[in-house]
């Protein structure tokens, strides 16, 4: 059963995002796609975290963390498979409110303080209340993820 719906998941496509923060003085990155929006009052934004991998401990932990809207493949893929610690090394970033990191290379951003954090199966659910965000550049093409490869939207 899990095979069919990993297979059926892999059919849809998902809005793709790095997430950071710092944590315990170490910046931590990972790209997701379960990034979604949850209130709008108040403003709150969500993701979930794999527990299984422990990815989900730097950001019940943090006071926040950063929403970095990406168009760029290979920023993906360094924070989707390069070692942890490697991963800022490869990037320009700025401190945002909450020291997280913000990539300089986003498209745009949205900054969140942690609001809550929920267990639920294999995954904690990260929920962010945001207190800002901006639009680095007006020219990009938003990226999706469908059946294990990036896509890009185009107006």
């Amino acid at each position: 059963m899990s095979e069919l719906i990993r297979s059926i998941m892999r059919s849809f496509p998902l809005g793709v995002v790095v997430i950071t923060t710092k944590w315990s003085d170490n910046l931590v990155g990972m790209t997701v796609n379960t990034f979604n929006s949850l209130s709008l009052n108040p403003p709150l934004v969500m993701f979930s975290a794999d527990k299984t991998k422990g990815n989900d401990i730097p950001f019940k932990e943090s006071k926040g963390f950063v929403v970095n809207f990406i168009d760029d493949e290979k920023l993906f893929d360094i924070f989707a498979f390069k070692p942890i610690k490697e991963r800022f090394r490869e990037v320009k970033f700025i401190e945002g409110i909450n020291g997280s990191p913000i990539l300089l290379d986003s498209y745009a951003y949205i900054e969140a303080k942690k609001y809550a954090a929920y267990d639920i199966g294999d995954h904690s659910i990260i929920v962010g209340e945001v207190v800002n965000g901006k639009f680095m550049r007006d020219n990009f093409e938003p990226i999706v993820y469908y059946n294990r490869g990036y896509y890009k939207l185009r107006k």
